[in-house]
């Protein structure tokens, strides 16, 4: 720690000493430790340590950008590394010198309110020994098994995964800020045969804190899933009612997320543009992002230019009701609007230290019904639950136009009948959100977007 605050303070001592308008330093440390098991025996473990730092240059309203990562956890350390925080200064100034100048770049203001304390960090985490961390993964892959240890042949990717981070940023208005988060996490894929016929299931869970995750239930899950996929047929042409699992309907969702950012709304590559007050969705459908959410792996005091972390309405009750900016974006609509002013929803997101912060999402969702899964089951006549798609990244974001394959299960009056597979879902991406007629209470997270099940008046299902 000490030889991280040595580095910052000698390229704040460099950068003081430039003659530009405004700097930004992002310092990012983190250790991982990857175990995976594979016949109860220990197949992988990784341990390692990241270092990486960031620049911003702000100059003639000029914005550059330079980043370096350490493979020496102690920097500081080597010799003439103020010589190196030098160079990357320079580069950064020099990239601004090639960019256009912009009067909306700019850099956050120190936030009038200390950001809030999240429960975002597990305090125990280093304490606890590896061996009861290798023993998760062990307990996975047994679990897996365990479902039906004649037609579960084998277990795959058994793992267990867990990075401790620190992210601390600085810039030239006076905020300085640092924050400590965790995140532990168990993913496993079984593999289920029976009369020649061999079918996959997966499942994960992800938490801050490792006392949270529930390893056995994983495990059972990955291989009922495997199980409940033997056996599959396909089924006639035609357009059905359509239950999406809660993990799917995330993967959906994580398309539409493209439509509610600032720069695509401003550029005109969102359908959304222009519907603000419109009811656009369903009337089911609420969606917010949360940066605050205590159980998002998103969930952070701050977002990736500094600005404090907030709740976001996006739409209540099928309304359009926002949409998400940084700095930047905010002040492009400002400098162009006569109308309201847009402000930061706290949307700066950093995709690693190579690259500068731009908008997108925090913990994005729809919240949750009031109706468990049986219930929307049982108002599903005959139709189909989806419980997987492939090619979903073949959507266009823009026209929302898809055809994908899937696999799932034939509901008849409410009862499984039999397993689907083979089989082809049309449709379009804004339509689908329209024709939710039952939202579930079983909203999950698959990485930063969140859903839970849905119910869906109607959906072409491509099949014999």
């Amino acid at each position: 720690m000490n030889d991280v605050m040595e580095t910052i303070d000698q390229a704040l001592r460099i950068l003081q000493r430039k003659p530009i308008d405004g700097y930004e330093i992002y310092f990012s440390q983190s250790s991982h430790f990857d175990v995976e098991s594979k016949d109860g025996k220990i197949e992988t473990l990784d341990t390692s340590r990241y270092l990486g730092m960031a620049f911003r240059i702000l100059n003639h309203q000029r914005m550059g950008f330079s980043y370096t990562t350490f493979s020496n956890p102690s920097p500081s350390a080597q010799q003439n590394f103020s010589g190196e925080l030098n160079r990357m200064i320079e580069d950064a100034i020099r990239s601004a010198e090639a960019t256009s100048a912009d009067p909306c770049f700019d850099f956050a203001p120190v936030p009038k309110d200390s950001p809030p304390q999240l429960p975002i960090f597990d305090e125990t985490l280093e304490k606890i020994p590896e061996k009861e961390k290798i023993e998760k993964a062990k307990c996975l892959e047994e679990s897996a098994r365990s479902v039906d240890s004649e037609r579960i042949k084998k277990v795959r990717k058994a793992s267990y995964q867990e990075v401790l981070a620190r992210t601390t940023l600085i810039n030239s208005n006076g905020l300085q800020f640092s924050y400590d988060h965790t995140l532990a996490s168990v993913s496993v894929t079984a593999v289920a045969e029976e009369s020649g016929e061999s079918e996959v299931g997966w499942d994960f869970d992800v938490s801050h804190f490792f006392k949270d995750l529930d390893v056995k239930k994983v495990g059972r899950s990955a291989g009922r899933k495997a199980l409940e996929c033997l056996g599959g047929k396909r089924i006639p042409t035609g357009v059905y009612p359509v239950l999406i699992r809660n993990h799917v309907a995330s993967e959906f969702l994580s398309l539409l997320a493209h439509s509610f950012l600032a720069d695509q709304v401003q550029k005109g590559k969102s359908p959304l543009k222009g519907k603000q007050g419109e009811r656009f969705f369903s009337p089911l459908l609420t969606i917010v992002d949360d940066g605050l959410f205590s159980k998002g792996i998103s969930t952070a005091p701050i977002d990736g230019e500094g600005m404090p972390s907030q709740r976001t309405s996006l739409v209540a009750q099928g309304e359009l009701t926002g949409y998400l900016y940084d700095r930047y974006w905010a002040n492009r609509e400002n400098s162009s609007s006569s109308g309201s002013q847009a402000g930061s929803t706290g949307n700066s997101r950093r995709h690693g230290i190579k690259f500068p912060p731009g908008v997108g999402i925090s913990n994005f969702f729809i919240e949750p019904g009031d109706l468990d899964f049986s219930k929307l089951m049982e108002n599903l006549s005959k139709g189909v639950v989806v419980e997987e798609v492939m090619g979903l990244h073949t959507i266009d974001p823009i026209s929302g136009d898809f055809s994908l394959g899937c696999s799932g299960d034939w509901i008849d009056r409410g009862e499984k009948v039999h397993p689907i597979k083979s089989i082809a879902i049309a449709g379009n991406l804004f339509e689908l959100f329209r024709k939710v007629i039952g939202v579930g209470e079983d909203l999950r997270f698959l990485g930063g977007v969140g859903s839970p099940s849905l119910l869906v008046k109607e959906l072409l299902i491509s099949g014999n």
